[in-house]
């Protein structure tokens, strides 16, 4: 049997929500949360970044559309900070006429459909084996 000391610890991959809309934030929280995941939640791109400025993360869900900044360019300034940060920008939509859609940044992951639900944990996962 190993000892306290010399058993290693996995941290938690860190997941960052930036949306301006309450209901899409506590959504992809509430789809993200697992044991081997940490999620934070912000709901603007200064905030995002006031956070950023202390912690780093290792993949983040970002609006399409938020006020004052385009989710492409806010991927940017979030690559900046963390290099080795993987960004889905997505559009969330709740209501019955349109879907949640979320297209990942990076080429491994870059695809033209729209990705579900089960697509974004699986995204999620492979982030953190990365």
């Amino acid at each position: 049997m190993q000892s306290k000391t010399a058993q290693t610890t996995i941290a938690p991959y860190r997941v960052l929500i930036v949306d301006d809309e309450a209901p899409v934030r506590e959504l992809l929280a509430t789809l993200l949360r697992a044991p081997n995941r940490s999620v934070e939640m912000r709901d603007s791109a200064p905030a995002a970044l006031e956070f950023l400025q202390h912690d780093c993360v290792d993949v983040a869900f970002v609006d399409a559309k938020m006020p004052g900044i385009a989710g492409t360019q806010f991927a940017d300034k979030i690559k900046a900070r963390c290099p080795r940060a993987h960004v889905v920008i997505h559009t969330g939509c709740l209501d019955a006429t349109a879907r949640h859609e979320a297209r990942p940044t990076n080429a491994q992951h870059n695809s033209q459909e729209p990705l579900n639900f089960g697509e974004i944990l699986q995204l999620a996962d492979s982030c953190s084996t990365e």
